[in-house]
């Protein structure tokens, strides 16, 4: 093998290897929600808390990734951030109290928050030209890992307990983390960059001049991620319960949880290879969202019978639009600063947004006893994500749009 070559696929299987472990811990926590609700005796309310920990974490650590890693380097924050991920882990299932799942989710959570930010910027950095290629691997191995952390999270749960069901996934993480070991001593040194966000092909010589927080069309794509977000966590969290109560089995909710998940697999035909050289974009943006109305209207109103495929439509619409922000954050800026400077800012008011998502959800299921409203309220919002779609995913750059 080309040793030139060799050193992209590592970074490939590194980047793949790090995308397993930023879902699945949270993943996980949603099918096996009302057990450990019953087992620690909490409310809808303080279930929605512990739902929206990590969006909180999000939205206040993101800003804080691109200054670490142009203080520290790229590389090491990466990797310590997957140090903090394993600590979170087991702090969350050593004993079974709610502090320490708070707790332990709050860890976990500011671990993976450096990771959603800076995967998008080493892509533009270390890989220019496969910006869409890797986006569409984080995509897909996030996908798949989801789907399996939905589908085995109420098994293993039924036969060796909650705590195991969510400490598993500390394998993974231990495997990612001598990856990007592996990665950082052996092959980073092929890649003529520096640690930093900075390159010397791609740096603003005046990187100063733009400010993401000033730009209207920075705070579009930040309140796009925001509403994608909350959908998305909601679902995540409360999918399983909200299908429960229209008379499907504990198993089956979980099953169909796992294809919310899997079904973004769809999607990646659209976000990998049609969406990058379109010069529709904004017209493949509304598609996907048009697709989360539909499937969240479908399993507010319609039978159970018909739920597979709602789902189906909702986990394709959801994840696709998701690809689509990841991949704004490369193609609506001129350098590898500004990215990771909208990255961090979209995150971290985008998840601002969303962490009212689980919280709302977990309120008015205790007010009115039923999760009607919620998904009344979800459907609403998925409309107002339908309406941004085409001005967040404009062809401007960000610089452009201050011409």
């Amino acid at each position: 093998m080309n040793i030139k070559k060799h050193p992209i696929l590592i970074l490939l299987l590194a980047i793949m290897m790090m995308a397993f472990v930023q879902r699945t811990p949270l993943v996980a926590f949603g099918p096996v929600v009302s057990t450990v609700s019953q087992e620690l005796a909490l409310s809808g309310t303080m279930s929605g808390v512990i739902a929206a920990v990590p969006l909180l974490t999000f939205a206040v650590f993101s800003p804080f990734a691109a200054r670490w890693a142009n203080r520290w380097g790229m590389e090491r924050v990466l990797i310590g951030s997957i140090v903090v991920l394993i600590m979170g882990l087991v702090v969350r299932i050593a004993l079974p109290s709610v502090v320490l799942l708070l707790l332990g989710t709050l860890i976990i959570s500011a671990a993976i928050a450096m990771s959603n930010v800076l995967l998008p910027a080493l892509a533009k950095r270390d890989l220019p030209t496969r910006v869409g290629l890797v986006i569409g691997v984080i995509s897909i191995t996030m996908s798949i890992s989801s789907a399996l952390a939905a589908a085995v999270a109420m098994p293993l749960a039924n036969q060796f307990g909650w705590q195991w069901s969510l400490g598993v996934w500390i394998v993974p993480a231990m495997g990612a983390l001598c990856m990007w070991l592996v990665w950082q001593q052996k092959f980073q040194a092929h890649f003529a960059q520096p640690a930093s966000l900075s390159t010397p092909e791609h740096a603003n010589p005046n990187p100063s001049s733009l400010h993401v927080w000033r730009l209207p069309a920075a705070w579009t794509i930040s309140i796009f991620m925001g509403v994608q977000s909350l959908g998305f966590y909601s679902i995540t969290n409360f999918l399983p319960a909200m299908l429960i109560e229209k008379g499907a089995t504990a198993v089956q909710a979980g099953l169909y949880a796992s294809v919310f998940q899997a079904a973004s697999l769809i999607s990646i035909v659209i976000s990998l290879f049609i969406f990058p050289k379109s010069s529709h974009k904004q017209g493949w943006t509304m598609l996907l969202t048009s697709l989360i109305l539909l499937g969240m209207i479908g399993i507010w109103q319609l039978p159970l019978s018909q739920t597979l495929f709602w789902v189906l439509l909702l986990g394709t619409g959801i994840s696709g639009t998701f690809s689509i922000i990841m991949m704004l954050f490369a193609l609506r800026t001129d350098s590898t600063q500004e990215a990771a400077a909208l990255s961090g800012m979209a995150q971290s008011v985008g998840y601002l947004i969303a962490c009212l998502g689980p919280l709302g959800i977990g309120f008015l299921h205790d007010w009115f006893g039923t999760w009607n409203a919620s998904l009344g309220i979800l459907t609403i919002l998925m409309a107002i994500e339908t309406a941004l779609a085409w001005f967040a995913s404009s062809p401007k750059t960000l610089r452009q749009t201050m011409q």
